[in-house]
């Protein structure tokens, strides 16, 4: 968890996350170097077995720092995104009534769901970044150094970009064409040359798999607890993290 909660954060909490990448890191490239060595054998299918025996054009074999670095790479998304299913599970919780929908509508209706989760509660309420190098953007100029932000929760509830933006409402993703500026809970433009997460669509899946199993696999009770959420955490998450009880399995 450290691992992604840490690069916005100062102080301690970051050094925490700091430390907690070094020490996985070199977790990983000793497990990199127990396969090479035989003392450990993966599956052929897994992160850990394509990157310890991954050659680079010359026929090489990645040095171990960096095999390890992207296996961390492959693992460390999708403990990020279980954020979204905090949120996804949040959202059942609070509008009950989109459960009968689920239930009698197809797989689009699950997809503009999960986009709904993603536009409506904040992952990373905003960004920051410092200008590398000074520019001017809509007669507004922007002077190296400075620290600028990325209102991502704000652009995803403009109303002049969304209808009754504070409603939750999926059907508003039935026909949406929108501009990938304006829908940017994981970056905008696309993912070759703008700064929109490559993982997106991996995320969503996981999201809808994870949404199948909440509405059709399990039977689960929400005990009271504070699923309130801050919309200045980087990343944000209801605060008891979301604790289910009574949870049974359906054949």
């Amino acid at each position: 968890m450290a691992l992604f909660e840490s690069p916005a954060a100062i102080g301690p909490d970051h050094w925490k996350g700091r430390n907690a990448r070094n020490r996985v890191e070199k977790w990983v490239g000793e497990l990199i170097d127990k396969v090479r060595d035989g003392k450990e054998t993966p599956p052929e299918n897994t992160a850990l077995h394509s990157f310890a025996w991954f050659r680079d054009s010359d026929g090489n074999l990645l040095d171990t720092e960096t095999a390890a670095v992207e296996v961390i790479n492959i693992l460390r998304p999708i403990v990020a995104i279980s954020i979204f299913l905090n949120f996804t599970l949040l959202s059942l919780h609070h509008y009950p009534e989109e459960k009968e929908k689920l239930k009698v509508q197809d797989d689009k209706y699950a997809k503009m769901f999960v986009q709904e989760v993603r536009r409506y509660y904040p992952f990373f309420p905003f960004v920051s970044a410092k200008v590398r190098k000074g520019f001017v953007w809509n007669d507004f100029t922007f002077e190296e150094g400075t620290l600028t932000y990325l209102d991502l929760y704000g652009t995803n509830h403009d109303p002049k970009i969304w209808e009754n933006p504070d409603v939750f409402n999926p059907q508003r993703f039935a026909d949406w064409e929108g501009s990938p500026f304006g829908f940017i809970p994981q970056g905008g433009g696309d993912y070759l040359l703008g700064h929109r997460c490559a993982g997106e669509w991996l995320t969503i899946e996981v999201m809808k798999v994870s949404l199948d199993l909440l509405m059709n696999r399990m039977n689960y009770e929400i005990p009271d607890q504070d699923l309130s959420y801050s919309m200045v955490s980087i990343p944000s998450i209801p605060h008891s993290k979301i604790v289910i009880k009574n949870i049974k399995l359906v054949d």
